[in-house]
C-alpha cells in the first residue's frame, strides 16, 4: 500500500514539475515575443541542459539552463536561472557566464541578442 502512494506523490510531482518548466519554456520574454523562451534557447545554447529544482533558501521554484555561448568571440559556459512568480509569471533569477554572476544590463543584452539571433 505505501508503494500506491508512494507512485501517486511522484506522479503528482513530476506533473507539477512539467507545468511549471512550461510554463517558463513556452512563455515569451516581454520584448521578444517571436519565439518562445525554449526556442530562443536552443537558437543561442550549443547543447542546453535543463534542470528544474525547488531552492531548499526560498522555497521558489527555479528551473537552470545550461550550455555553452559565445562570449566575446570565444566558447563560454553560461547558466540562466529562472525563477517562478504568483500567477504562472517568471522572471530571470540569475545569469552565469564560466561561473561569474552577471550584472541586469548583460541579462538585457543577452535578451535582445537570443532575440535578434531568431
Amino acid at each position: 500500500m505505501k508503494n500506491i502512494y508512494f507512485i501517486i506523490l511522484v506522479l503528482i510531482i513530476t506533473s507539477c514539475k512539467s507545468k511549471m518548466d512550461d510554463t517558463i519554456k513556452k512563455g515569451y520574454f516581454n520584448g521578444c515575443k517571436k519565439a518562445t523562451v525554449e526556442q530562443l534557447v536552443n537558437n543561442f545554447f550549443n547543447n542546453p541542459k535543463w534542470e528544474s529544482f525547488v531552492s531548499p533558501e526560498d522555497d521558489k521554484y527555479h528551473l537552470n539552463v545550461s550550455g555553452q555561448i559565445q562570449y566575446d568571440e570565444k566558447p563560454a559556459n553560461a547558466i540562466i536561472q529562472f525563477e517562478v512568480l504568483e500567477n504562472e509569471k517568471w522572471q530571470i533569477n540569475a545569469f552565469t557566464i564560466n561561473g561569474e554572476p552577471q550584472e541586469d544590463e548583460i541579462i538585457l543584452e543577452l535578451v535582445s541578442e537570443m532575440c535578434n539571433a531568431n
